[in-house]
């Protein structure tokens, strides 16, 4: 499949309809003086759109406040830096369900305190990862913060749930690590969409560019194939599997069949060893779940 040069890199993929009224919704919020709070998974592009936002008000990293709780930082000296009186305000929030006790406590103060300032504009972005939901819905320090800034609150899709928007990631990454690494590649073969589609891919975005960055690193020629992905590429990391009730056994079955076909390249004679049944069995089983297009 050729790959035509588009728009440069770093460009809002907002094809579908859901996620491009949510750019829009924003983008209109993000011009006001509103806290936004953004939500997803890792690797979703939150980062991403708060970068964005900050672009389109030209605002300069010099002039952000961040308070990154998943690391070691001077909040305190933080904390006086949005104390002392300024016409505008911009703020980054970061992992807030690990900051320490008496540093929601002062937070907490501070924004009851600035919210009915006059004087002073803040702009407060604040990304949300999808695991400290759970400690945001309790009753605590966290969740009381939480709900005093979750009017504007956007959640953005897993790439699962954008799948019709693969090609333009693809392309994305694609151009960008040839730029990165001063390569060529204008192609890929169709299999490589039917891996792409059934690949769990952990940190979403950031786990699907890393991989192509990796590819064109190790391809000489100008089309990516599918076979010839490394191995690891093809394994999910996990350590067992996350059985849920409620599920039919055959959904199961299907899913192992399917990852082992993604492990062996599509060699039913390899996939057929690993899941201990004939290859016969297995094109028995490939048919019934429509699993053809992987071998």
């Amino acid at each position: 499949m050729s790959l035509k040069k588009g728009k440069s890199t770093f460009e809002w993929i907002t094809k579908g309809s859901d996620i491009e009224k949510i750019k829009n919704q924003w983008l209109e919020v993000s011009n006001s003086s509103l806290p936004i709070l953004i939500i997803g998974e890792r690797g979703v592009g939150k980062s991403f759109w708060i970068q964005r936002s900050l672009d389109k008000r030209n605002i300069s990293e010099s002039s952000i406040v961040q308070f990154d709780f998943s690391i070691n930082n001077s909040f305190e000296e933080k904390l006086d830096k949005i104390k002392s009186p300024k016409p505008n305000q911009t703020i980054v929030i970061d992992w807030i369900t690990k900051a320490k006790k008496e540093e929601m406590i002062a937070l907490q103060q501070w924004w009851k305190s600035e919210k009915y300032n006059e004087k002073t504009k803040v702009y407060l972005y604040w990304e949300i990862h999808s695991e400290e939901m759970e400690t945001l819905n309790q009753k605590n320090l966290y969740a009381d913060f939480y709900d005093q800034l979750k009017s504007f609150r956007f959640e953005l899709p897993n790439l699962k749930k954008r799948i019709s928007e693969l090609p333009l990631f693809v392309h994305e990454f694609l151009e960008e690590a040839n730029q990165t690494l001063n390569k060529k590649i204008n192609s890929l073969d169709e299999d490589f969409y039917i891996f792409l589609k059934n690949k769990n891919f952990n940190r979403n975005y950031s786990d699907l560019k890393d991989l192509f960055f990796a590819l064109v690193a190790f391809t000489s020629g100008k089309q990516l194939h599918w076979k010839q992905i490394p191995i690891h590429f093809f394994e999910n990391s996990l350590s067992e599997l996350n059985v849920q009730p409620g599920i039919r056994l055959e959904d199961y079955e299907k899913e192992i069949i399917k990852a082992n076909l993604i492990y062996t390249k599509g060699n039913r004679e390899k996939a057929a060893k690993l899941l201990g049944i004939s290859e016969r069995n297995l094109y028995r089983k490939l048919h019934e779940f429509h699993l053809e297009d992987l071998s």
